[in-house]
């Protein structure tokens, strides 16, 4: 063979070669899982509006990607970055039920998630069944219990990573101390009911008479004495007002002399400020006087709470039903947690103020609570359960309790017609807003946080008066 024919022999000998040998590249099932893993994840960031923005290279341990926030109300793109975990399967999870499941991180990932300035989150997915859910890392981690036993538990309703997690995140912190502002107020049109009720003048009058003193208790002492107390009755520069008529027995006991009465309108309109306070005291009077049979006002704390309707000693829950169900305890026996018995009882009462506003007089209702001993004297814990009760105390349960006093405060569930009464009230007032304040948008904080270790010591109230 010529030389050049060997050199053509060895090139097609190489040709051949090259086209009979070939290096194969296969991916796993697992690696296809954890790309599907990560699909997931930035279809859900996708849906939330913020920035997904997937890491370089291989991510066998670390960080996946991080999530840039965006902000719904202005679209502000806030340079604040959430590193995110991939941890995507195709099997059942440990402890998986049908309500939750809980993930295991080894110490090396949970150390370097944690030693992050940036808030982490764990994503737990599985692509087959289109299952995907979260946890903050950080915050699960402030709980020592659950970081000594490296379980990160997985609620399947709460933890669903979706379009509705998008708010949430704005309040995840990493290891130093700062987190992001909230999100401003989503463009979306809502809504809203406020705390105000119409007031409805049934009368034209304000009613008046003189007395020899400025002393109230001096004053109404013979009234209370005689049962022909006028509660309705205030007394005001050497007067007494009402909104209604004065009963003679009440007039006799108190030694008022010439009743009279004049144009309500002058007052209803008048600047003064004495003239305001003066009307908004009668009102005040008048909507707890025509509610007497459920509700008494506190002098002490100036808010009206319901009453008991049995003996102290008897601790019998008071329920109030306005609709469907067995209605809402607004009074209710406390147990004592240290010993047998019980400590005194739990009012829901509600901070009464009366407003004009664009020249129309309205009733304003701030839900809150009393504690009491005896139904009528305040127990010395009121202040710190009061503060318990509030820091924990979502939108659902104001809601309903604004709710209730608006139904209460118009309807009067009692055998008596507000017929005859100086004002009834109109319903809740209701306004459209043009953009949106969604309630999980707020920063969660944990028990731990506030300063409770024992969770069982936040159940103040009943379950029900919280599902409202």
């Amino acid at each position: 063979m010529a030389p050049g024919e060997l050199r053509r022999h060895r090139a097609s000998t190489v040709i051949d070669s090259c086209q009979r040998i070939s290096v194969a590249k296969k991916a796993t099932e697992q690696t296809i899982t954890g790309e599907r893993g990560i699909a997931m994840i930035a279809s859900a960031v996708t849906a939330m509006h913020h920035i997904w923005r997937e890491a370089p290279g291989p991510t066998d341990f670390g960080i996946d990607g991080d999530i840039e926030l965006r902000d719904p109300a202005s679209g502000e793109v806030r340079n604040v970055r959430i590193g995110v975990q991939s941890r995507a399967t195709t099997r059942k999870w440990a402890g998986e039920t049908g309500s939750g499941f809980y993930y295991t991180p080894s110490k090396a990932d949970l150390d370097y998630w944690l030693s992050s300035n940036q808030p982490v989150i764990l994503v737990c997915s599985r692509p087959a069944t289109n299952e995907i859910y979260w946890c903050s890392v950080h915050d699960w981690a402030r709980d020592p219990t659950q970081r000594a036993r490296r379980q990160v538990h997985f609620d399947k309703t709460r933890d669903r990573f979706e379009a509705s997690s998008r708010d949430t995140l704005f309040a995840l912190r990493g290891a130093d101390a700062g987190w992001p502002e909230p999100p401003g107020p989503a463009p979306i049109p809502e809504d809203v009911q406020l705390n105000l009720m119409p007031v409805i003048w049934k009368t034209e009058l304000l009613h008046s008479a003189a007395v020899g003193t400025s002393n109230a208790k001096t004053l109404f002492a013979p009234a209370h004495e005689q049962n022909v107390n006028d509660f309705r009755a205030v007394l005001r520069d050497g007067y007494v007002w009402s909104l209604a008529p004065f009963r003679e027995g009440f007039l006799q006991a108190i030694g008022a002399q010439e009743p009279k009465s004049g144009q309500l309108t002058p007052w209803l309109d008048s600047t003064q400020p004495s003239d305001m306070d003066l009307v908004r005291e009668l009102l005040r009077r008048a909507m707890i006087s025509a509610h007497h049979r459920w509700i008494a006002w506190h002098r002490g704390k100036r808010m009206a709470y319901f009453r008991l309707k049995a003996e102290p000693e008897e601790w019998r829950t008071v329920r109030y039903r306005w609709d469907k169900g067995a209605g809402r305890a607004v009074v209710s026996p406390q147990q004592a947690k240290t010993r047998d018995g019980h400590t005194g009882y739990r009012h829901d009462a509600a901070e009464i103020s009366v407003r004009r506003l664009s020249g129309r007089w309205y009733l304003q209702v701030h839900p809150t609570y009393l504690f009491t001993w005896d139904g009528v004297k305040v127990s010395r814990h009121h202040a710190s359960a009061l503060k318990k009760i509030k820091e924990i105390e979502t939108h659902p349960s104001v809601s309903q309790a604004l709710r209730m006093w608006a139904h209460l405060l118009k309807e009067k569930i009692t055998f008596d017609s507000l017929e005859g009464e100086p004002a009834t009230l109109g319903p809740l007032v209701s306004m459209s807003s043009p953009r949106s304040i969604i309630d999980r948008s707020w920063r969660q904080v944990s028990a731990t946080e506030l300063g409770y270790q024992d969770p069982d010591g936040l159940t103040l109230f009943d379950p029900d008066n919280l599902a409202a």
